[in-house]
């Protein structure tokens, strides 16, 4: 946590923060940028999947998805997508057949996962720097490979 209080981010307005989010460094940095004025885009490899949310400086945090001590961050996070979807009556039934299927173990790091949020990355900092519309979190970007959301 050291390096992340030592970090210089002025001059900085977006930051990517494509970590596995295991561990408390991970949010560090979002504190440091929340205390810089950064908005910070969370991308998360779901294997199959992206998840994107970008978080305003003075925005709803992104660290709540995380419950502490709970499931792995990214079984958190899909009980999150889940509840979102029900509440909007939007079934996501994929993330539930995934939370049952990896409740015991971390979902899968797959390349196509990587790459469906880089590509989502790329087109949201797109966005922010030319004065576009983003959804901002608690809303999110969900983007399956060939299934409908």
């Amino acid at each position: 946590m050291e390096d992340v209080d030592a970090c210089d981010l002025s001059g900085i307005r977006y930051a990517v923060n494509a970590t596995l989010h295991d561990n408390e460094a991970s949010f560090a940095f979002d504190e440091k940028c929340k205390e810089q004025g950064i908005t910070v885009i969370h991308a998360v490899n779901l294997g199959k999947a992206a998840f994107l949310a970008v978080e305003k400086p003075k925005g709803y945090p992104f660290s709540e998805v995380v419950k502490k001590g709970s499931d792995d961050f990214r079984c958190s996070l899909g009980k999150y997508i889940s509840q979102y979807g029900m509440f909007w009556q939007i079934p996501v039934l994929w993330v539930d057949e995934a939370i049952r299927h990896y409740s015991e173990e971390s979902f899968p790091q797959l390349g196509i996962g990587a790459y469906i949020a880089a590509g989502y990355c790329a087109n949201i900092l797109a966005n922010l720097t030319e004065g576009k519309d983003v959804k901002y979190f608690p809303k999110f970007y969900l983007s399956p490979l060939l299934e409908e959301i």
